[in-house]
Formats: C-alpha cells, sequence, structure tokens
C-alpha cells in the first residue's frame, strides 16, 4: 500500500483518541498519526507545517478526523479557520467528522465545507478507512 506521511484526529476523548489511532495504524497508508484534544492544537500544526514546508509536498495531512463537541476550540471554529487559513494549501485533505450526537441541523451545516466527506457517530473501522482511499491500495 502507499502511504501518506500525516494525519490528524483532534477529540477531547483520550480513548477515542486512542482507538482512532489504532484504526489509522491498522490500514498501513499513514505513516504518522498526529492527535490532539482540542482544535486550535491541530491548527497550530498545520500552521507549523506550513511554516516549515514553504514549498509544499505531499506531506501534508490528507485525512482529518474532527470532532465537533470540544472545549477551548470546537469541530466548528476549527472547520472555519481550516477553510480560510489552510484548505487552499492542503487541496487533498478530506475531513471526517466523528462526533455524537450528529443532528440534522448539523448536517445540513457541514455542507458548506467541501472538503468534509462525512459525518459519523460511530467508531472508525480500518476497513472504512480503507475504502476513502482506494487509489492507495496496491
Amino acid at each position: 500500500m502507499s502511504k501518506f506521511k500525516n494525519v490528524l484526529c483532534i477529540n477531547d476523548n483520550e480513548v477515542t483518541l486512542w482507538i482512532q489511532k489504532q484504526s489509522l495504524l491498522k490500514t498501513s497508508l499513514f505513516e504518522q498519526v498526529h492527535t490532539f484534544l482540542n482544535g486550535l492544537d491541530g491548527l497550530i500544526f498545520c500552521k507549523n507545517y506550513l511554516d516549515s514546508n514553504f514549498n509544499l509536498d505531499e506531506n501534508y495531512p490528507r485525512l482529518i478526523i474532527l470532532d465537533l463537541h470540544m472545549p477551548l476550540m470546537d469541530g466548528w471554529q476549527f472547520l472555519d479557520q481550516f477553510t480560510i487559513d489552510y484548505w487552499p494549501y492542503f487541496k487533498e485533505t478530506k475531513v471526517l467528522i466523528s462526533s455524537f450526537p450528529i443532528d440534522k441541523s448539523q448536517v445540513e451545516k457541514v455542507k458548506k465545507y467541501p472538503f468534509v466527506i462525512n459525518l459519523i457517530n460511530s467508531s472508525i473501522s480500518a476497513e472504512y478507512l480503507i475504502q476513502l482511499f482506494p487509489d492507495s491500495i496496491d
């Protein structure tokens, strides 16, 4: 399988982060799984990446798994700031919202973000993650 360098998991629940990281590593699609307890720390990672890689390469995060309900900076605030500051540089990045609960208004609201590929309120399996990147499988 081809590997992407980075994936971000942003969730204020440490157990959920651990489960997501294990599922991601099981796929062999990603070399490094970075976990953050709030959206602000995820944005700081993106900023540091841009600052250190002025000539962008293929190693920027290809997947962000994002919780909507977090203190300090929630998922909506993250999405708004990511759209303005990082989406122009990370054009192939996909965001998967993994949050509970998800209601109808959130499903509608998320449609304004073209890089959000799905909203799920269950755990993420390795098989599901592989389906997101079928071209990366040998």
